[in-house]
């Protein structure tokens, strides 16, 4: 068994890596296959096609994705360098996913079903950061930071504050806007903590 997810991690990481210098639509099978060093068949044995390799590749890579910023947050103690750090490793994970997360957007014709696939998965993701910085939120109001909310408010504030840093990923992954921001994250962390006490 451990042999034979050593093989689907392998197909994998060779389609991840492909895809991020290739794109989805210049990436073939043969091209995984070689890259992983398998035969086409093993990659036949373990996937359909080459779209269920790319539902891997995107549900791996947002889990990660959401560890990394999860885990740097939890480090930290305070309100302030919670938020500071939520900005800053979400842009430069994001920078450092850049080209995967721009094939995942394409919306031509022949990725249609990719792009279900990665709206599903960046559903998921999203109440999983809602999640994390409502809990933030929360701490920053038991730590006195910030002024009680209604459980509606705080809900609303959650939203804004994701959908705000949201804006700024899409600038990034598309526009390559931005390169500063992790220098300005103090700048706008201050002015929320500000606001919401």
């Amino acid at each position: 068994m451990d042999n034979e997810n050593t093989v689907i991690q392998s197909i994998i990481e060779a389609a991840r890596k492909l895809m991020q210098q290739y794109g989805f639509s210049k990436t073939t099978m043969e091209d995984i296959a070689k890259a992983a060093g398998k035969g086409k068949s093993t990659l036949y044995h373990h996937f359909k096609n080459k779209e269920e390799i790319i539902d891997e590749v995107l549900g791996q890579e947002m889990d990660s994705f959401f560890r990394e910023v999860k885990q740097a947050v939890d480090q930290e103690k305070s309100l302030h360098a919670k938020l500071k750090t939520y900005i800053v490793v979400k842009i430069q994970s994001i920078r450092h996913r850049v080209n995967l997360y721009r094939f995942a957007m394409e919306t031509d014709a022949s990725t249609l079903e990719i792009n279900t696939q990665f709206r599903r998965l960046r559903t998921r993701y999203d109440q999983q950061e809602a999640n994390l910085i409502l809990s933030v939120l929360t701490l920053g109001i038991a730590e006195g930071t910030l002024h009680h909310q209604s459980e509606a408010d705080l809900a609303m504030l959650t939203e804004l504050l994701v959908t705000c840093v949201r804006g700024v990923e899409m600038d990034i992954i598309m526009y390559n806007k931005h390169n500063t921001l992790p220098d300005k994250a103090d700048l706008l962390v201050g002015v929320l903590v500000k606001g919401l006490s």
